[in-house]
């Protein structure tokens, strides 16, 4: 009994001075003990009165992903209220919202926060400013896609290029967009590589150097475009003019916001600003698959190491923030990447009939296939050498690299 009124007593000292996190873990621990509720029931209503009014004032600055991250922190620690129920329904329905419109689907993500309003005890303006905004760019997305169907009926693939890069900087997620985009690539190749010089006869052996800053892109037909970072180490952070990182973000975190190394144990994040692993503040942690990542206030970023037998791994923006240049995804690519049609690979390419593999060696970067294979319009036995920009093709894909360009260099 001692010992759980010490955990309770600290815990009220913890609460006093802001230490929330501090004042939860000693109130679980005295309820661990086994105390009479009598001691605990005042720490643990004030401890709940202040998670509800972070989560509504979370809500009220237009952060629902951060909202439905406390809540489920709340739900945690066995937190029962009828109001929190309520703000839970509203959190998801506004997320769920913002993910409907990065997929284009504006009529039900104004559906979906016309019934968050319903559930909300009073007006919150920044719904209201979401609300508008979806207005905007519903009515502009509209015709934005009437103009890439007709681009793309005439076969005008440069105005393809430009529409759909309009359409998903509206809507990320949007597929008629990506398949627009992925196939005007197709058609006309970006133009580094297009105007790429072909290596003298006597450097045909040297295959891709990678670039100074070690990253490239991966243009897939059909598929889409990927940002590859070959270091050990890379930076993420803010997308800034005068700052430096190789993973830019058009986000609302700091210039030089974290790191992730790898090394023999995995991948190492290390946070420079405040940032989350699966809801629960971190500075230095070892990724597991799966892990979701929050910088800032509601960038987020899932961490996957789908190849069991491959070091690389895949970062995947899933809060609907964008690099400069629209892809799909980061690879963190260590000796090899995987392209294929089953789970277990690090870009899913669904109709390949065999599994296609980037690897690195001692001059730069290579591929191998089992079936028909070119590369750079030269038919290769099973694998070639690739130069800093390359197209390869085979009977069932395509995809080309190049270096990263303005759109993605020093931001």
């Amino acid at each position: 009994m001692q010992v759980a009124r010490g955990f309770v007593e600290r815990g009220e000292r913890s609460l006093q001075q802001d230490d929330l996190a501090a004042a939860w873990n000693d109130l679980v621990a005295a309820e661990q003990v086994g105390v009479a509720e009598e001691f605990t029931s005042k720490l643990r209503q004030s401890l709940t009165r202040h998670g509800l009014a972070e989560v509504r004032d979370l809500l009220e600055a237009g952060e629902p992903g951060r909202a439905a991250e406390v809540i489920t922190q709340l739900r945690d620690r066995s937190v029962q209220q009828t109001e929190l129920t309520m703000l839970d329904e509203a959190a998801k329905g506004w997320v769920l919202a913002k993910e409907q419109a990065d997929r284009g689907e504006f009529a039900q993500a104004l559906a979906a926060v016309g019934r968050v309003r319903k559930l909300l005890p009073k007006r919150v303006d920044s719904l209201e400013q979401y609300v508008i905004s979806l207005e905007n760019r519903h009515q502009a997305f509209a015709m934005l896609v009437v103009q890439l169907h007709e681009a793309a009926a005439h076969r005008d693939w440069r105005e393809v290029v430009r529409l759909s890069e309009q359409v998903l900087a509206m809507a990320p997620q949007h597929m008629e967009g990506r398949k627009a985009r992925a196939r005007a690539w197709r058609a006309i190749e970006p133009q580094t590589i297009a105007s790429a010089p072909r290596a003298p006869e006597h450097e045909k052996e040297d295959s891709m150097h990678p670039a100074a800053d070690q990253r490239f892109l991966l243009w897939i037909d059909g598929v889409g475009g990927f940002l590859v970072c070959l270091s050990n180490r890379v930076t993420l952070g803010q997308a800034t003019p005068d700052a430096y990182v190789d993973i830019p973000l058009f986000a609302d975190v700091s210039r030089m916001h974290a790191a992730l190394t790898r090394d023999v144990e995995g991948y190492l994040l290390e946070a420079t600003r405040p940032l989350l692993v699966n809801s629960r503040p971190a500075d230095k942690v070892l990724l597991q698959h799966g892990d979701r990542l929050t910088l800032g206030n509601s960038c987020q970023l899932q961490f996957n190491q789908p190849v069991p037998v491959s070091a690389s791994a895949r970062l995947d923006l899933v809060s609907g923030h964008r690099l400069p240049l629209t892809v799909d995804g980061v690879l963190l690519m260590a000796d090899t990447l995987v392209l294929g049609p089953d789970s277990q690979v690090h870009v899913s390419m669904p109709d390949l009939a065999q599994p296609i593999v980037l690897y690195r060696q001692k001059d730069g970067l290579g591929v191998r296939y089992g079936g028909n294979l070119s590369v750079d319009g030269q038919r290769c036995h099973e694998r070639g050498l690739l130069r800093a920009a390359s197209t390869v093709t085979g009977d069932d894909f395509a995809f080309a690299i190049e270096p990263v360009g303005t759109g993605m260099g020093r931001t």
